[in-house]
C-alpha cells in the first residue's frame, strides 16, 4: 500500500511544482514582495470579518483547483506516464489513500493559506467563517483527488459535441479564429479561466488604487502590461495550433497581413474581458489616451510574442521564462516614465519583421 504514494508524489507532486515554477515565482515575488507581515494579516482579517468577503480568497483556490485538474489530466494523458493506468487496478483503500496525498500536495499552498485564515478567523471569533474555510477545503480535496482517480480510471473518454454545435458546424464555415477559441476553450478551460479571472481581479484591484488621490497612469499600465504578459500563453497556444494541429495552414494562399489580422481578432476575442474591464475601470484622472496606449501596447506586446515564437522553437517553460523577464524588463521602464506608445510601435515592428522573415523558414521540433 505504502509504494503508491512515493509514486504518484514524484510523478505528479513534484512536476507539478517544476512545471509550474515560474509562476511560484511571479505570485510568490508578488505576494512577498510588496507586502509585510502586518498587511497580510490585516488582509487576512479583512477576508474573515464577514462569509462574503471571504469568497475573495475562495474564488482564487477554485480557479487553483481548475487549474490543477487540468494538470492533472493532462499529465496523466502523457505516454510517459501510461504506468498509472495500472493504479485502477490495485487496492481501493491503497488508490484513494494515493489519490487524496497528491491532491494535499497539490493543493498545499491553498491549505497554508487556508489554515493562515482559519487561526485569524478563530482569533477574531468569527466561527461560522471558520467552519466555512474547514469546509472548503475538505471540499476542494476531495474533489481535486475524485478528478485524478476519474482521469486514471476513464483516461479515454469520449466527448461528444452538442447538436447546436454540429448543426452550426454544417451551416457556416468557420474562421481560423472561430476555430482556435473554440479549440481552446474547449480543450483546457483551466487556463482560459484562470489567466482571465487572474488578470481581471489584477486589473480592477490595481484601478482602485488611490481612490481619493491624483492617480498615477504608470500603475494602469503596469497592470495592462501583467495582465497582457499572462496572454502570451494563449499566443504559445496559438501558434502551437497553427504549425502542429493544422499543419497545412502555413502552406494555404494566404498573405502574412491576413495572417497578423487573424492573430489580433483572435487575440481580441480571447482578451475581451481585460479590455472591457480596462475601459469600465479607467481612473478619473486619466484620458482615453491612457486606456488606448494601454491596449496598443497590449497587443504590441502579443505580436512580438507571436514572433520571438517564429524565432527558434521552444517548449512552454523556456518561453514562459522569456516571458517573465520580458515583462519584469518592461515594468521597470514603465516605473522609470518611458513613452509607452514609443515602445509599442517598436515592439510591433520587431515583432511584424520577424514574422515575415521567419514564417515559411521555421521548422517546429517537437519537444522530449
Amino acid at each position: 500500500m505504502n509504494h503508491h504514494i512515493p509514486i504518484l508524489s514524484r510523478t505528479l507532486i513534484a512536476e507539478f511544482y517544476r512545471v509550474n515554477a515560474m509562476f511560484f515565482l511571479v505570485v510568490t515575488g508578488f505576494c512577498f514582495g510588496f507586502m509585510r507581515g502586518a498587511e497580510h494579516k490585516a488582509l487576512a482579517g479583512f477576508f474573515v470579518s464577514s462569509p462574503w468577503l471571504a469568497m475573495i480568497p475562495i474564488g482564487v483556490w477554485v480557479a487553483y483547483l481548475v487549474k490543477v485538474i487540468v494538470y492533472n489530466k493532462r499529465e496523466v494523458g502523457f505516454e510517459r506516464n501510461r504506468f498509472l493506468y495500472v493504479m485502477p487496478l490495485t487496492n481501493v483503500s491503497a488508490r484513494i489513500l494515493g489519490c487524496v496525498s497528491v491532491a494535499i500536495g497539490q493543493l498545499a499552498p491553498v491549505i497554508a493559506y487556508g489554515l493562515f485564515l482559519l487561526a485569524m478567523s478563530l482569533k477574531n471569533e468569527q466561527f461560522f467563517v471558520s467552519t466555512i474555510i474547514v469546509m472548503v477545503l475538505v471540499v476542494l480535496t476531495v474533489i481535486s483527488a475524485y478528478m485524478l482517480d476519474r482521469a486514471l480510471t476513464y483516461p479515454a473518454k469520449e466527448d461528444n459535441t452538442p447538436a447546436p454545435i454540429r448543426k452550426l458546424d454544417q451551416l457556416f464555415a468557420k474562421p481560423m479564429a472561430w476555430i482556435f477559441v473554440e479549440g481552446i476553450v474547449r480543450s483546457q478551460p483551466g487556463m482560459i479561466y484562470t489567466t482571465k479571472f487572474v488578470a481581471c481581479i489584477l486589473i480592477y484591484g490595481a484601478t482602485q488604487l488611490y481612490l481619493f488621490d491624483e492617480y498615477d497612469e504608470r500603475l494602469y499600465l503596469m497592470a495592462a502590461c501583467i495582465a497582457f504578459s499572462a496572454n502570451l500563453a494563449l499566443v504559445y497556444q496559438y501558434q502551437n495550433f497553427e504549425v502542429v494541429e493544422m499543419t497545412m495552414f502555413r502552406s494555404l494562399p494566404i498573405s502574412l497581413t491576413k495572417r497578423i489580422l487573424s492573430l489580433i481578432v483572435t487575440m481580441a476575442i480571447l482578451c475581451f474581458p481585460e479590455i472591457s474591464i480596462l475601459a469600465t475601470n479607467l481612473p478619473n484622472n486619466l484620458s482615453v489616451y491612457s486606456y488606448l496606449n494601454a491596449i496598443v501596447f497590449g497587443f504590441s506586446l502579443l505580436i512580438a510574442g507571436y514572433g520571438a515564437l517564429y524565432f527558434r522553437s521552444m517548449d512552454f517553460d523556456s518561453f514562459t521564462r522569456w516571458i517573465f523577464f520580458v515583462s519584469m524588463g518592461w515594468l521597470l521602464m514603465i516605473l522609470f516614465g518611458i513613452p509607452i506608445a514609443v515602445g509599442a510601435v517598436v515592439q510591433a515592428f520587431i515583432g511584424i519583421y520577424i514574422i515575415k522573415k521567419l514564417y515559411y523558414l521555421y521548422e517546429h521540433k517537437p519537444q522530449p
